[in-house]
């Protein structure tokens, strides 16, 4: 069976949990709650702002193939400290509420 690059993978989740993300949120007018978990550095940068713009949409779109990739290089330490920083955001991301993204 032929293996398949890690690339390919992070990429189809990446598209399949923004299209949940986007489907919840409805427009604004759902929860920003997948936002919070699967993207946090994102959903932390738009509070600054009340609004979700195109830095933080990027942010979004390449969070999780960068997190494919440095766990892919194969250092045994780094999956944790990925592990630990995503907790971490995701933890001061539900803590901090903003009026838009509440």
């Amino acid at each position: 069976m032929k293996k398949v690059p890690a690339i390919i993978i992070t990429i189809t989740i990446t598209i399949l949990l923004l299209f949940l993300t986007i489907f919840l949120a409805g427009g604004g007018h759902g929860t920003f709650l997948p936002a919070k978990l699967f993207y946090p550095f994102s959903m932390i940068s738009a509070g600054f702002k009340d609004e979700i713009g195109t830095f933080e949409i990027i942010m979004a779109v390449i969070q999780i193939p960068v997190y494919g990739f440095i766990i892919s290089m194969k250092k045994s330490n780094w999956i944790y400290s990925i592990i630990g920083l995503h907790i971490l955001a995701v933890v001061i991301c539900l803590m901090t509420s903003t009026e838009a993204f509440s």
